[in-house]
């Protein structure tokens, strides 16, 4: 009897470990990088643009611009992300590293490594499956942000 409830419950473990497949959001699989073409506006005002949204992105988000070169087109910046609740992460925090590269009638931007706090801000290097899409969702949420500020930005 005693055999039989060690068997049960090992495999009742397994079942349970295997549902907790963990995805590393820190591979190149998770970096986002994406080219938006704007071809009526220019290199200096696309550049403006997006330090505009990344001090407006201050009142929402933890943002750190760390380089910034208007004549090369080039900005970088760490943006936090407070995001949803994930399973045994009841507030997590999404860190991106952002480089932006502006040319005349375009802009890319790329978003590599992402790291995951949990409230206590001790670092996540995996989640499960589906954390990892949300965390995916929430970067989507902000890049999609981002274009519709440079459509609608006033001064263009």
């Amino acid at each position: 009897m005693q055999t039989t409830a060690k068997s049960i419950l090992v495999f009742c473990l397994g079942i349970s470990l295997a549902g907790c497949a963990s995805l590393d959001i820190t591979s190149p699989d998770y970096e986002r990088n994406k080219t938006y073409d704007f071809t009526d506006k220019e290199k200096d005002k696309l550049y403006v643009a997006i330090n505009d949204w990344l001090s407006q992105s201050s009142n929402t988000q933890e943002v750190d611009v760390e380089f910034t070169d208007k004549e090369a087109g080039k900005i970088s910046a760490k943006i936090i992300n407070q995001g949803v609740s994930c399973g045994p992460l009841e507030d997590f925090y999404l860190t991106a590293d952002w480089t932006f590269d502006v040319k005349d009638g375009a802009y890319r931007v790329r978003v590599d490594p992402l790291h995951v706090d949990t409230d206590a801000r001790r670092k996540m290097t995996s989640l499960n499956e589906d954390c990892g899409k949300k965390v995916l969702g929430q970067v989507y949420r902000t890049m999609t942000g981002l274009e519709k500020h440079i459509v609608n930005y006033e001064s263009f």
